[in-house]
């Protein structure tokens, strides 16, 4: 499945557009009404010029835009049509042997003069693939809207089937196919609208209302908005992490820097249809709620003083932001998909009261989790890290009481050393990163003196980053505890621990970011362009395969839809040379008869066992095709729903918790107890991991004394 995602930027909301005679598709039955025609300016040229020169001086790969001229271009037509819905197959071959042509032409030609004149041909291309886009819109509003307003029951009790994934679908081959399908995907939205508890007049009614404001969405659009599909096209052929922001997405970019933005704290993304939560700010008002999911998927939004949400499926994702976005202490409500649903008619409404994200709600925070076993009782300190954080403002003012994740740890360090504890967690889960600097200072808190990262530019040159001289602050035996949403800085302080060998490393394979990126102020705007990667001290890139875990815990979520290489484009994995580092030998030598132990706990516990056979049954119910029939699709939700149920309520029952008589008890259900949390679970199992470190660590002098 393509993921292509796009913060502030919605791919299908374009209006600019551009013709030249230069340009032969095949464009019968589409009239070009030139009074309606925008083309596009020199000063784009001269913009995707200047974009491109900087990508091919300092981005980390700095390969020439004409090599990768043919990926910008799919990159730019998947934008256009996730769903493979607008073009036909033979405008996309078209397309694509032009611009093969104009390579072939050209490849020799390396001077300024022919990339301005490469550039002002891919444009033209670009706005005339929107031309077609625009004619083929307007075409589908008015065919889905006729069929719409004679649909009845016959049509859905359909023997008919329609792909749920139509990323990686061929696309039609000719007009009526076409037809056909946007047809097909009317009656599949009435019966999710159906499904969702709406009549067949309501179910009309809304899809109709949905249909119409995405028309009128589509033709508020404004001029810029091609370009920056296009320029974007570009920038994410060099790869994931590398943008081009235009003077309104650079406003974004600088408010989620400061974190002054008022809102619900969260990242949005989208797919051309839906608007998704891409991830949620640590501290912020969703972070703190826990209602809101990454994943989830926005379909309706409502102010405080509003009885009905507004319908924003189809919508430009910064209009849906816009709606999301208020002033501190107000509310908002959203109407979301979760993104565990078993299909997009189980919806659900949050209620989220707007703040302002500060840096003092990311703090670290501390916990001291007490544990019994016969050998004794233990203690074992947790440090839950959502972010690598650093006040610069405060500090470049010299104010002594400055915010940095490395002071805070250091003073928690410090209170849990005066309390004792037998060991330490640092809970790292869904920390994104950060200050690279803040990952170095507190990885030195942990080892002392040493390299931690190397950094490796654009041109080849290696440096690094450690301290020559430095105290090991706290030496009690440690755990990192990792997912899949751990990434950049958290990559670069897991890894030291484990190529250290200071503590376990537990939890799932990492995000595997393992880039750099810098922004530079352009004539308008602004780019992002990764200019390095980093390297652990074995030489190895956290790029792609990020931290493998010593200790593997079981996860809720499907571990291969994310990651840093399931994005378009991301760069590769590779080694440097290692350097030299110190050893601690503190895990080594207990690692395997840490796993057996783990392994023997979770296959044992009901929590697991009931988790293993959830995504097991999950993994059953993957079903790209989907009925075109009420009655199948209505006795199959029910069917998963019954399923659902029983597994959730087996584990209850062998707990001797409540169990819920109806799904819809399930869905209304409050906050489960801790007993069902698998992120208190997974804490919980690393103490027990880090208690039988400390079992181990003990084995021989035990064995003494009772020889003595």
């Amino acid at each position: 499945m393509k993921k292509l995602l796009a913060q502030f930027i919605l791919f299908s909301s374009l209006s600019t557009i551009a013709y030249t005679d230069n340009l032969k598709f095949n464009t019968t039955n589409y009239k070009l009404d030139l009074d309606n025609v925008i083309f596009h300016s020199p000063k784009d040229e001269l913009l995707l010029t200047e974009i491109i020169d900087i990508l091919e001086k300092k981005h980390f790969i700095k390969r020439p835009y004409r090599d990768l001229r043919l990926n910008s271009l799919q990159l730019f037509i998947e934008r256009l049509d996730p769903s493979n819905s607008i073009f036909l197959e033979e405008e996309i071959n078209n397309s694509v042997n032009i611009m093969t042509d104009t390579v072939s032409m050209h490849e020799a030609i390396n001077s300024s003069d022919h990339l301005t004149g490469i550039v002002k041909k891919d444009l033209e291309m670009a706005y005339q693939l929107f031309h077609i886009y625009k004619t083929r819109y307007l075409d589908r509003y008015t065919v889905q809207t006729n069929f719409l307003g004679g649909l009845d029951e016959n049509n859905i009790l359909s023997s008919k089937q329609i792909l749920r994934d139509r990323s990686e679908a061929k696309r039609p081959s000719n007009k009526l196919s076409l037809e056909d399908l946007w047809k097909n995907l009317v009656i599949n939205d009435v019966i999710q609208l159906v499904l969702s508890g709406n009549n067949l007049a309501e179910a009309k009614e809304k899809l109709l209302k949905r249909i119409n404001n995405q028309l009128n969405f589509f033709k508020q659009t404004g001029a810029e908005d091609i370009f920056n599909i296009y320029a974007n096209s570009v920038t994410g052929s060099y790869g994931p992490h590398t943008n081009y922001m235009s003077p309104r997405s650079t406003e974004d970019f600088d408010m989620k820097m400061s974190l002054s933005l008022e809102g619900i704290g969260a990242l949005l993304s989208s797919d051309g249809m839906y608007t998704s939560i891409l991830s949620l700010i640590a501290g912020g008002p969703a972070e703190k709620g826990d209602s809101l999911k990454p994943n989830d998927k926005i379909i309706g939004v409502a102010q405080e003083n509003e009885s009905q949400m507004t319908d924003v499926v189809g919508w430009r994702i910064d209009d849906v932001v816009k709606l999301i976005r208020g002033p501190k202490g107000s509310r908002v409500r959203l109407e979301v998909i979760p993104g565990t649903s078993l299909d997009d008619s189980n919806t659900t409404e949050i209620e989220i009261v707007r703040n302002i994200v500060k840096l003092e709600d990311q703090a670290a925070e501390k916990e001291i989790i007490s544990i019994s076993r016969p050998s004794g009782q233990y203690k074992i300190g947790v440090i839950a890290l959502p972010a690598f954080y650093f006040d610069y403002e405060a500090y470049q003012k010299r104010d002594a009481n400055y915010r940095s994740s490395s002071k805070d740890v250091k003073k928690l360090l410090q209170e849990l050393k005066r309390e004792d504890v037998d060991g330490l967690i640092i809970d790292l889960r869904n920390n994104g990163g950060g200050s690279l600097y803040e990952a170095n200072a507190l990885a030195h808190l942990l080892i002392g003196r040493g390299t931690t990262v190397q950094i490796k530019n654009s041109d080849g040159n290696i440096s690094s980053l450690g301290e020559a001289w430095g105290h090991q602050f706290f030496d009690a035996p440690l755990a990192v505890l990792v997912n899949k949403f751990s990434a950049s800085a958290s990559e670069i302080l897991a890894g030291v621990v484990q190529d250290y060998n200071r503590g376990i490393i537990v939890g799932t394979e990492t995000f595997g970011k393992g880039t750099v990126q810098r922004v530079d102020p352009l004539s308008i705007g602004q780019i992002k362009v990764t200019e390095s990667k980093f390297y652990r001290v074995s030489g190895s890139s956290t790029q792609n395969q990020g931290v493998l875990p010593d200790i593997n815990l079981p996860s809720a979520i499907d571990l291969e839809e994310f990651g840093e290489d399931k994005l378009p484009n991301a760069l590769v994995h590779d080694n440097i040379p290692a350097i030299n580092f110190r050893n601690f030998g503190s895990t080594d030598f207990m690692t395997e008869d840490l796993r057996i132990l783990n392994n023997k706990r979770v296959s044992s516990s009901p929590f697991y066992k009931n988790l293993k056979r959830k995504k097991t049954w999950r993994g059953e119910q993957s079903n790209n095709w989907l009925d075109l029939n009420i009655d199948k699709r209505s006795k199959q939700k029910k069917k998963a729903e019954e399923e659902l149920l029983s597994i959730e309520n087996s584990l209850r029952s062998e707990l001797g918790l409540t169990i819920y008589l109806s799904y819809q008890d399930f869905l209304e259900r409050e906050d489960d107890p801790d007993t069902l949390n698998i992120d208190k679970k997974e804490v919980e199992e690393t103490a027990n991991i880090i208690i039988d470190m400390l079992e181990i660590l003990n084995r021989p002098l035990v064995a003494s004394l009772k020889t003595g």
